[in-house]
């Protein structure tokens, strides 16, 4: 029995001191909030306006002339060296309210009221061993007050910034976790889209799993080309497309050539696109432009204003991709639909341009996307 409850208690300490720690953290919260509403641990970290400044100058020598009234009040009832007993509190309330200047303002204040009034001799600022005494303490105790009080403001304004910082650090994480979980469920749908059209298109399994190879390898390069965007590299139109090209030993030059400004894409986009060039790549390799000798690729893009695009907004901006192949054999439109036409025809669809325009002119293919910027370029 004495086990169990030992057990029992071992088990709960772990909860108790994380309700502990939330208290702890709850009530540094809450004494955070209450600094934050006084000038003084406010101006640490926010320039105080011209009023705010002013403002803060007078209730500090409201603070003073307080301490004075109430000095002069209760002078017949003290005994002689009292003569700072009002002026200290006075002077570190104003620090601690308002800052440092306005409490080294009240500092001057008190020390001349108290030479003049309350040091002998008295109604004179005449100085005597006495008097430099006494005001020599006076200014070594309110330079320790004080010296501690900027301790304890430079210490709030960095847990200020550390706490900002943190919580700009967490909304960070939040916003990364939730672009990979996107980006997962878009990947995991593009693998199961290319599992579904391989099917259909496959005769054995041997050709299925050749395909689906070549087709995740594509998306393999797509994401090495993502994950570098991410850390300051390039995920612009020209680069996807030579990233999906690259696998198939097509590089920029004589047979491949570009034409179009500089548009960063967004994740969803580059890998769309990279399946689309990987496929016209390869079929370009094996049945069209660059099967022969002298054959050439264009591909250009340019930006178009909706008003010219029928059925579109005008508010919304397109942009059209041309793939264009010359110089090859002869192009017969196919008897029937195999699985490029159908990739490129689903993954096209995710542009938002509306459905791609594939044109088997006798000279070369013509592929037209369009795509509305909104949808495919990076915010």
């Amino acid at each position: 029995m004495r086990n169990h409850r030992e057990t029992a208690r071992s088990m709960s300490r772990p909860g108790e001191r994380r309700l502990r720690a939330a208290h702890r953290v709850e009530r540094d919260n809450r004494l955070v909030q209450w600094l934050a509403r006084l000038p003084a641990f406010r101006s640490t970290n926010e320039m105080p306006t011209r009023s705010e400044q002013i403002t803060a100058y007078v209730l500090s020598l409201v603070i003073e002339a307080v301490a004075i009234a109430l000095r002069f009040a209760i002078d017949d009832y003290l005994p002689p060296g009292f003569p700072y007993l009002t002026f200290f509190p006075a002077v570190i309330l104003t620090g601690f309210c308002f800052g440092i200047r306005p409490a080294l303002m009240n500092s001057m204040i008190s020390a001349s009221v108290a030479w003049y009034w309350f040091l002998a001799p008295a109604w004179s600022f005449d100085l005597s061993p006495q008097s430099i005494t006494a005001l020599a303490f006076f200014f070594l105790v309110i330079g320790i007050d004080l010296g501690l009080l900027q301790l304890l403001l430079a210490a709030y304004s960095t847990q200020v910034k550390v706490r900002d910082e943190l919580a700009q650090n967490l909304q960070l994480q939040q916003l990364v976790s939730e672009e990979v979980d996107h980006r997962m469920k878009n990947l995991l749908a593009t693998t199961s889209g290319l599992i579904s059209l391989s099917q259909r298109h496959a005769a054995t399994p041997q050709q299925l799993g050749s395909q689906l190879r070549q087709r995740i390898q594509a998306m393999g390069h797509s994401i090495n080309l993502l994950r570098g965007s991410l850390h300051g590299g390039k995920a612009d139109m020209r680069e996807a497309i030579l990233a999906a090209l690259e696998p198939l030993g097509l590089a920029e030059g004589e047979r491949l050539a570009f034409d179009g400004p500089k548009l960063n894409l967004n994740g969803s986009t580059i890998i769309s696109l990279s399946l689309i060039c990987h496929e016209l790549g390869t079929n370009a390799l094996k049945y069209g432009a660059l099967s022969v000798e002298g054959g050439r690729i264009q591909v250009s893009w340019r930006r178009l204003d909706a008003a010219a695009s029928s059925g579109e907004d005008a508010n919304d901006e397109i942009i059209e991709l041309i793939w264009k192949e010359s110089g090859g054999p002869p192009v017969e439109p196919p008897s029937r639909q195999g699985f490029g036409t159908e990739l490129v025809t689903r993954m096209a669809s995710s542009f938002g341009g509306g459905p791609s325009q594939l044109d088997y002119a006798p000279d070369g293919l013509v592929v037209r996307f369009s795509m509305l910027s909104e949808s495919v370029l990076a915010t």
